[in-house]
């Protein structure tokens, strides 16, 4: 009898063992993937703040260049060094008389 009893002890303590196993490997995987999340989110607003910041620099750099045309300055092609980055403002003649603008920023990872 008491065999018996000790058969089923040892038994639950496996069972009991077994099922912790199984819950901290549940956890460790949900906290994996939370945390991947986060990262991956994290990296994606760095990558959209520096894609937002060389579209507003080409945009100035163009405002500069329209000014320019309208200011009879014409020389082509013009950078304007910014805090960090450079803007080349391109501004070429159409045969009507008009201007093209054009401003490239040489923002770094993009």
């Amino acid at each position: 009898m008491g065999a018996v009893v000790g058969n089923v002890m040892k038994t639950k303590k496996a069972n009991a063992l077994i099922l912790a196993l199984v819950v901290v490997l549940i956890v460790g995987l949900g906290t994996t993937a939370v945390l991947q999340a986060m990262i991956s989110y994290a990296n994606m607003k760095i990558t959209s703040i520096d894609k937002m910041r060389a579209q507003y620099l080409a945009e100035a750099g163009t405002q500069i260049g329209i000014w320019q045309c309208q200011n009879g300055d014409f020389t082509s092609p013009v950078t304007v060094t910014t805090e960090e980055w450079p803007i080349v403002i391109t501004k070429t003649q159409q045969p009507d008389g008009s201007y093209t603008v054009s401003a490239k920023v040489k923002y770094p990872g993009l």
